[in-house]
C-alpha cells in the first residue's frame, strides 16, 4: 500500500508538469511563443512547489528550499528551451538526439537536485539519475509528437504519457517501499 501512495503523489507531481509542458510545446509549433513561455514557467513553478509539498507525503522527506529553486529554474529554462527545439524540425533535430538530450537532461536535473540538497545519499542521487535520465530519453520522441496533435489529443497523451513516466521513476526511486 505504501507504494500505491508513492505512485499516487508520484503522478500529482508529475501531470500537471508535463500537461503545461505539452501545452508549451504546441503552443510555440504554432508561433505563439509568449504563451509557450507561460506556461513553462507556471508548470516549472506548480511543479517545483507541488514536488515541494507532497514528497512528505511518500517518503518523509523534507526538501530544502534550494532544490526548490533548482527545480524552479532549472524546469523554467529547459522547458522554454525544449519546446522551443521539438516545435521545430531540421535534419540535426532526430530520434537519436532527442533521446540524448532528454537522458542528459533527466541527469544533469538528478545532479543538480542531489548537489542542492546537499546531504542526499549518492547512491539515491544515482537511482534517481538512471530514473529521470531514462524516462527523458524515452518521452521525447512522444512529446515532440504532440505538436501535430489536436491540443485535446495531445493533453490527454500528456496525461497518459506522465502515468508511463510515474511508474518509471516508481519502479526506481520507490521500489525499496515494496520491501515495508
Amino acid at each position: 500500500m505504501i507504494f500505491i501512495n508513492a505512485i499516487f503523489w508520484e503522478f500529482v507531481q508529475n501531470a500537471p508538469v508535463l500537461i503545461l509542458f505539452v501545452a508549451a510545446v504546441w503552443l510555440w509549433a504554432r508561433g505563439r511563443r509568449r504563451d509557450a513561455v507561460l506556461c513553462s514557467l507556471v508548470s516549472a513553478v506548480a511543479g517545483s512547489l507541488l514536488i515541494r509539498y507532497t514528497e512528505p507525503l511518500i517518503s518523509g522527506y523534507h526538501e530544502p528550499w534550494a532544490v526548490t529553486v533548482v527545480n524552479i529554474v532549472t524546469f523554467g529554462i529547459l522547458q522554454v528551451l525544449f519546446a522551443a527545439y521539438l516545435a521545430t524540425e531540421s535534419r540535426w533535430s532526430n530520434r537519436k538526439i532527442d533521446a540524448l538530450f532528454g537522458g542528459l537532461t533527466g541527469v544533469g536535473l538528478a545532479l543538480a537536485q542531489g548537489a542542492a540538497a546537499g546531504n542526499a545519499p549518492w547512491i539515491g542521487v544515482v537511482l534517481h539519475g538512471l530514473a529521470l535520465g531514462l524516462v527523458g530519453a524515452l518521452l521525447m520522441r512522444a512529446l515532440r509528437q504532440q505538436k501535430d496533435k489536436p491540443l485535446r489529443t495531445a493533453l490527454l497523451n500528456a496525461a497518459l504519457l506522465a502515468l508511463f513516466m510515474t511508474l518509471l521513476i516508481s519502479a526506481i526511486d520507490y521500489s525499496y517501499l515494496l520491501l515495508m
